[in-house]
């Protein structure tokens, strides 16, 4: 397992009540990826990079866990919609665990998905 750990490229414009940093557990065996903290503008180049890691792979099937994590903000939402997208793409399936029933749909609806697919299952590529 790699697990790497992310602060805030933007602490300037950090609040208190802000989570500053994001880290990301990457199971390369299994094609797990746990977020934990708040995705959005400055940490979402990580859930990329996650991907990016996991296309070197053989797993057919690509998990991204956001149990533990906080979509913060639309560039947030955008990286689950492109991570579904490069899923797709390249012939994976993708499984978003742990998201609220709005992020699911608007994750799916801006990766491109038939609005019938539920999130939360693996959907189809």
């Amino acid at each position: 397992m790699i697990v790497v750990a992310l602060q805030s490229m933007f602490p300037a414009e950090a609040r208190p009540d802000d989570v500053p940093e994001l880290s990301a557990h990457l199971d390369l065996v299994t094609g797990r990826v746990e977020l934990v903290g708040r995705l959005d503008r400055a940490t979402a180049h990580l859930l990329h990079d996650a991907v990016s890691a996991l296309l070197v792979t053989s797993c057919a099937q690509w998990t991204v866990d956001v149990t533990r994590a906080t979509v913060g903000d639309h560039h947030g939402l955008r990286a689950l919609a492109v991570a579904y997208r490069r899923a797709g793409r390249h012939h994976r399936q993708f499984l978003l665990l742990g998201a609220s029933p709005t992020v699911q749909r608007a994750a799916l609806q801006l990766g491109g998905s038939e609005p019938s697919a539920v999130a939360g299952q693996v959907c189809p590529n």
